[in-house]
Formats: C-alpha cells, structure tokens, sequence
C-alpha cells in the first residue's frame, strides 16, 4: 500500500517526520514532497518505507562498472544501487541543506507567510471583483480565478461566459510574455474552461508584488475582445 503524497501545511512542519513514522505503522511506505509550501526546488521528493532493504531488493543491478567492490573503502558506501534515481542524491541534498538553513521553527515561519500572501490575494481580488472571478476558496497557496476583460464585465456568469473567459487566459498568458512583466500558468479542469491558477512559493514575495500582479494583469488585459 503507498499513501498519496503528504500536502504540507502551516504549523505542521515539525511534526513532518513523525508523521511519516505514523504512517510507516499503518502501511508499507509513505512519500511526501516539499515544493511549493517549503520551496524547495524541483525535483524533490521522499519516499519511506516499513521493511529495510526493500528498494535495494527491487533496483539492485549489481552494476560491476558502477559499484565496483575493490574501492578502498567499504563499498556499502554506494548506495546507487537502493534508490529509484541513481545518482541523484542532489534531490534529497537540496531538502537537508535547507532544513540546516531555516530549521524546523525557520520554516514553519515561511509557510505561514505564504499562507498570509494567499490570503491577502484572495481578499483583493474579492475588493476587485468586476475584474476578477474567484473561482473557488482556495485550501492552499493555489489561487484560482479568472481576469475579466472590460468586454465581459457586467456580463451574466453562465457557461458561454467561461468558454470566453477561458479563451481570455490564453491571450492575456501571451501578453505577459510579450511584455516580459508576469508569468502566471492557467490550466482547465474537469469542469471548467481555462483559468489562472497563482501559486506562491518564494520568501521573496511581498503585499506589493501582489498588487503589482492584479494591476499588470489588468493593464495588460482590459481591452481583450474575445469574438
């Protein structure tokens, strides 16, 4: 049995590994990933797993040319051969530098401020709602909305209206390139058209630089026509 990944939430840093201990008790293996709540960099990801020398057994190739056993120090030492990624110990390296840097207090600071920042998005784009459709209460740092050009304010909100606001994030997406000021991905979903969906994951980010992003969004947009 593996449990889906583990969503890290405010205030739950410290309590990230007894969990996964937790876990470890009631099934095989359990696998979380620190990107967008703890920013750490893709790729990252671990997997832990009840019965020792379970990965060894399944991704051992004994590989002679890699794993050569007449090095001078123990070859236990190579341990390519237990894990899925080889040689890719950078992934895992990149995680305990930064809990060494930030410490489990450091991040849980960190999460709680993009927390705040998604909040506050939220709560300006509802003081801007004839410019932007909150799509759904966000749980996390995913915020979801659609931008409405001046073309489609006012307008009754009813599907033929999404198929537009839809085809609006396409083009809006290909202003901010052109103009070189935002990167904002959008995406649709089993329900609806395309819509943007704004993550926040860098200690960087302020108040400002949100209301940068709204007032940019409707700089750059306002006057789409969507036929």
């Amino acid at each position: 049995m593996i449990f889906p990944p583990v969503i890290v939430s405010a205030r739950i840093c410290g309590k990230l590994l007894k969990l996964s201990r937790l876990q470890e008790d009631r099934a095989d293996s359990v696998t979380w990933n620190p990107h967008k709540l703890m920013g750490t960099l893709l790729q990252c990801s671990t997997v832990h797993f009840k019965h020792e020398g379970i990965l060894l057994s399944c991704n051992a190739m004994s590989a002679e040319y890699l794993f050569m056993p007449d090095k001078i120090y123990d070859p236990r030492y190579d341990t390519g051969d237990k894990v899925i990624q080889c040689g890719r110990h950078n992934d895992i390296f990149k995680l305990w530098l930064q809990w060494r840097g930030k410490g489990t207090s450091g991040f849980e600071r960190h999460m709680d401020r993009l927390m705040e920042l998604s909040e506050y998005m939220v709560r300006r784009l509802r003081e801007q709602s004839d410019k932007f459709y909150l799509i759904l209460e966000p749980e996390m740092v995913n915020v979801s909305f659609w931008y409405l050009p001046k073309q489609l304010r006012g307008v009754p909100h009813d599907k033929n209206k999404e198929l537009k606001l839809g085809r609006v994030c396409a083009k809006l997406k290909g202003r901010m390139m052109q103009a070189g000021t935002l990167m904002v991905g959008y995406q649709p979903d089993e329900r609806r058209p395309n819509f943007f969906r704004n993550i926040i994951s860098s200690a960087a980010v302020t108040e400002k630089d949100v209301d940068f992003l709204l007032s940019e969004m409707d700089r750059l947009g306002h006057d789409i026509i969507i036929e």
